[in-house]
C-alpha cells in the first residue's frame, strides 16, 4: 500500500468517524427522548467501539473490497472496523449527510445491532481501563479518597490515578461500585474504546 492511499484511508477514516458519531448521537437522541446524557454517551460507546464496527465491516464483507498485500497482511478486526469508517466518510464526501444517514440505519444499525440486547451489555469500565494501561505501559492505581456516612448511608469516594495523576473520580455504597465510576469517567475521558480493539 503507497503512503498516499495510506493517507487517504486515514483521512477518510477520521472524517468517517465523526460522522458516524454524529449519526448514532442523533439516532439515540430521537429513539431514548427522556434518556439522560449518560445513558446516550455509553449506548453510543457500545456501538462505534472497534470490535463492533469491525464485526459489521466482516458482515458486509468489506475484506472483498480491500486493496492489499495478501501475502503479509492479515485482515483483521482493526483493520475492517477501519475499512467502515472509512468507507463511511466516503459515501459522506460523495453523497452528503442525508445519504450517509440512510446508510448507517439501514445497512449497519437495523440488521446487525439491537439496541434492547445492548443496553443489557454491561461494560467493565476497571477491566477494559487496566487492558489499556497494560497495553500502552501505563500505571493505574484506584485510592480511596474519602469515606462518610451520608443519610446514614456509607459512602466512598474513589479517585483513579493513571501514571500518577488523577484523572477520574467515583463515588458509590462501596469501594467496588465507586472504583466502577471512576473508572468510566477515565475510559471516556481518555477515549479508551479509541485505541483498543476489543
Amino acid at each position: 500500500m503507497s503512503d498516499t492511499i495510506h493517507t487517504n484511508n486515514e483521512r477518510l477514516e477520521y472524517l468517517g468517524d465523526a460522522v458516524l458519531d454524529t449519526i448514532i448521537s442523533e439516532y439515540l437522541f430521537k429513539k431514548y427522548p427522556i434518556r439522560g446524557e449518560g445513558f446516550l454517551t455509553e449506548m453510543r460507546s457500545k456501538i462505534v467501539n472497534r470490535k463492533r464496527l469491525g464485526n459489521i465491516g466482516q458482515q458486509l464483507m468489506l475484506k472483498n473490497l480491500l486493496n492489499y498485500d495478501k501475502s503479509y497482511v492479515m485482515v483483521n478486526q482493526t483493520i475492517l472496523g477501519n475499512a467502515l469508517e472509512a468507507l463511511i466518510g466516503a459515501i459522506y464526501l460523495d453523497a452528503g449527510y442525508k445519504k450517509t444517514k440512510k446508510f448507517v440505519i439501514d445497512k449497519m444499525l437495523v440488521p446487525y445491532i439491537d439496541l434492547d440486547e445492548l443496553q443489557l451489555v454491561d461494560i467493565n469500565y476497571k477491566s477494559r481501563l487496566f487492558e489499556w494501561a497494560q497495553k500502552f505501559d501505563k500505571s493505574l492505581d484506584f485510592e480511596v479518597l474519602e469515606e462518610r456516612i451520608d443519610k446514614k448511608m456509607r459512602l466512598f469516594v474513589v479517585g483513579a490515578f493513571v501514571d500518577k495523576q488523577m484523572l477520574g473520580t467515583g463515588e458509590g455504597r462501596s469501594k467496588k461500585e465507586a472504583q466502577k465510576e471512576a473508572a468510566k469517567e477515565v475510559y471516556e475521558g481518555l477515549n479508551v474504546s479509541e485505541s483498543m480493539e476489543w
